[in-house]
């Protein structure tokens, strides 16, 4: 009888040691897949990232000196930075407008009631 009893238990044993190896294989390859995927969106990131450096080094500001430039030449290039600073605080007044707007006629409790009406 006792034959039995500990067949049985031994029997039990491998089967959850199996299950527990079974499962610890599963959650590894689970943890590389994933490890996988992170490298991935990591290096899209940095990809992204070294765009962004690239661009905003095409687009940096000259820093040299200006002492003994043109004075013509640097009145013209301070006016074309003010009217573009002009452009950009036009369009930023544009899109704000609404928002000010919105400020005005309605508290926040109302525009958040009238989102959760509208299921935003």
């Amino acid at each position: 009888m006792w034959g039995w009893i500990w067949t049985l238990l031994v029997v039990a044993a491998l089967l959850f040691l199996g299950w527990v190896a079974w499962t610890v294989v599963r959650a590894g390859l689970r943890l590389l897949r994933e490890g996988g995927r992170s490298a991935q969106v990591f290096g899209d990131g940095a990809e992204r990232v070294s765009d962004a450096v690239a661009r905003a080094e095409a687009e940096r500001a000259p820093a040299g000196p200006t002492m003994f430039d043109d004075r013509a030449v640097l009145r013209r290039r301070l006016h074309d930075l003010r009217g573009a600073r002009r452009e950009r605080t036009a369009a930023r007044r544009v899109r704000q407008e609404p928002v000010w707007r919105s400020w005005r006629e309605s508290t926040w409790l109302e525009r958040r009631t009238a989102a959760r009406r509208n299921g935003a």
